[in-house]
């Protein structure tokens, strides 16, 4: 990422802050909320509007430190961010010269091959694929999934967790695991999409998760709490005490790519009870991925 581009996400990230007012931040409110943690930092808003437009070429670590913590990134984030900073992003860090088409097809067939329920995310964690197993779950969860496709942000991981679809799911979940399980999602989209928040597609995304209360509060309570969570997998659960609960975690397969990172997430049972429902799941169902959505080009309608 050239520093012009590196202006652009830092621009991008800026105008996510909201101040008390409920204002987006100017270059100089990013000035002040610094100024306010170290005294002694460079950055003022003649410095941050410079490299917002990618006039400031050499950018030292305290620089970098004092905009990671001005802009409120996660851990996750911040890792992103600086090596964003060192100039170089996935074409350069992944040489693979092949299309995305040769990427792609290998992925799927993993996808369907994993004999348990399993999705395929992209870097905005749009759902590219299903495997059957996936979908034979959520038809006994009474989840739809098929009357999402085709809507703006139908997808996306998260327009789909925080959707009126999943408040079934929700509903039998207590309120400290769904708290956990959100905030989880939510830290996993920061990390996952930081490299891409100055682009049309994340935008146009961003504004139409925004308009969920619940996902504006967990945007900006994962700051505050991810010390207090494992990252890399999330603890699930689904189903009633009455039909059965699934117990499992996600844990997921990283392809690296020029475009960005493919993830599989599998379903990985945490009780015998919950094994033995996707064993019987696998013994009737086909080894089949689906694709849903387009992958690597996003454009947002």
């Amino acid at each position: 990422m050239d520093r012009k581009q590196f202006g652009k996400l830092v621009m991008a990230l800026r105008k996510e802050q909201f101040d008390e007012s409920g204002d987006r931040f100017t270059q100089a409110r990013l000035a002040e909320a610094i100024q306010a943690q170290d005294a002694q930092t460079p950055l003022s808003e003649i410095v941050i509007g410079k490299i917002e437009r990618g006039e400031r070429t050499i950018l030292d670590d305290q620089t970098l430190l004092n905009l990671a913590d001005g802009l409120k990134l996660t851990t996750g984030e911040r890792r992103a961010f600086f090596l964003l900073a060192t100039g170089l992003d996935h074409p350069q860090i992944y040489p693979d010269k092949q299309v995305s088409s040769e990427i792609l097809a290998p992925t799927l067939e993993m996808l369907a091959d994993i004999r348990l329920p399993a999705l395929l995310l992209d870097r905005y964690l749009d759902v590219v694929a299903v495997n059957g197993l996936l979908l034979q779950l959520y038809q006994v969860s009474q989840i739809d999934l098929s009357s999402r496709l085709g809507k703006p942000g139908g997808d996306n991981l998260l327009d789909f967790i925080f959707s009126k679809g999943f408040a079934g799911v929700r509903a039998h979940m207590s309120p400290p695991v769904w708290h956990r399980f959100a905030v989880g999602n939510v830290i996993y989209f920061r990390r996952m999409t930081l490299p891409y928040r100055m682009t049309d597609y994340f935008t146009g995304l961003f504004a139409h998760l925004r308009q969920n209360r619940d996902f504006r509060w967990f945007w900006e309570q994962v700051y505050y709490e991810e010390k207090l969570y494992f990252h890399g997998g999330e603890l699930f659960q689904m189903g009633s005490s009455l039909m059965g609960r699934f117990r499992f975690l996600t844990a997921p397969l990283v392809t690296f790519t020029p475009y960005g990172n493919l993830e599989i997430l599998t379903h990985v049972p945490r009780d015998e009870a919950t094994a033995v429902a996707f064993h019987e799941m696998a013994l009737h169902t086909p080894a089949k991925a689906h694709q849903i959505s387009s992958w690597p080009d996003k454009v947002w309608c």
